[in-house]
């Protein structure tokens, strides 16, 4: 739930009052980037990550951030103080800002629209995490993928048909690869491999951690070698002969799938790995 209060070109204000001009081409064109993270014992988890990606969507955009790394980060911990909560989900929000032409369609380069919003932190049921959820799929590579842009245009179209199929996230493939989830990036599992995406998608931060617990654990499993961690192309043919499979997110943490579509993963339970992982990354963020 978005908090009382939030900043917004250089001003604190009620999140109630208007903030942003009708002609800005965040609005009207959908030209914008933006960054979600979440706080864990009070402290923005791994900020300087969260920065330079928010930073690396504004440059392939060809948007300036107009504040610093440091400014924000003091703005983000008044608005938490501000709106009285111990922990937050916070998320920058950046846009072309009004246009400058009568086509409405081209930004003032000097003129960008900041924002910054603080949310109360919001997870999934602790039940799906000792079930398992299903993901469903669609033929989609999101524009611009490296960047964490405004598109979510077939994300929130197929809201009903995810929530038909009592799926938890949809899985876009393209070219018969399998790339990220709508909101989350995916994980397999085989043969003692960890699998996921380098291009084509956009690298999340916690995706990140599960690949430097992953290399720092490598005992994970027991086979001379352990667990090994490969970031690379993965074809949709793989996911039939995948051992496990999970999604990462800010807001979910690691989720075990054990459904895709109507193709049942691994046992149809969280595997051994998985759980591992998890484990290893509740306890890194109990110590954040």
């Amino acid at each position: 739930m978005l908090k009382k209060y939030i900043y917004v070109n250089s001003k604190i204000v009620e999140s109630g009052q208007p903030a942003i001009l009708v002609n800005d081409v965040g609005w009207l064109r959908g030209y914008g980037v933006f960054d979600f993270m979440r706080t864990y014992n009070g402290k923005i988890f791994r900020w300087p990550d969260n920065w330079a990606r928010f930073a690396n969507s504004a440059r392939q955009l060809d948007l300036k951030i107009p504040l610093s790394r440091m400014k924000t980060e003091k703005i983000i911990y008044k608005l938490i103080k501000k709106n009285g909560l111990k922990e937050a989900s916070v998320r920058l929000a950046l846009s072309g800002g009004p246009a400058v032409d009568d086509g409405l369609i081209q930004p003032d380069p000097n003129k960008p629209t900041f924002v910054i919003l603080i949310e109360d932190t919001h997870g999934l049921p602790a039940k799906l995490y000792k079930t398992g959820a299903r993901l469903i799929t669609f033929n989609y590579k999101r524009p611009v993928p490296e960047a964490k842009n405004f598109n979510y245009l077939w994300a929130i179209k197929l809201l009903p048909e995810k929530k038909k199929q009592h799926a938890i996230e949809i899985l876009y493939l393209a070219e018969g690869k399998v790339l990220e989830c709508a909101t989350s990036n995916f994980f397999l599992i085989k043969n003692n491999k960890l699998i996921t995406a380098k291009d084509d998608v956009l690298l999340g931060i916690t995706r990140r951690v599960v690949l430097e617990l992953a290399r720092s654990n490598r005992n994970l499993v027991s086979m001379k070698g352990g667990l090994k961690t490969e970031e690379r192309s993965v074809k949709v043919s793989e996911l039939k002969t995948a051992d496990e499979a999970f999604i990462t997110a800010a807001n979910k943490k690691i989720l075990p799938i054990v459904k895709i579509n109507s193709q049942t993963i691994g046992s149809s339970s969280p595997g051994p790995i998985t759980k591992q992982l998890m484990k290893l990354f509740d306890e890194y963020t109990k110590s954040y």
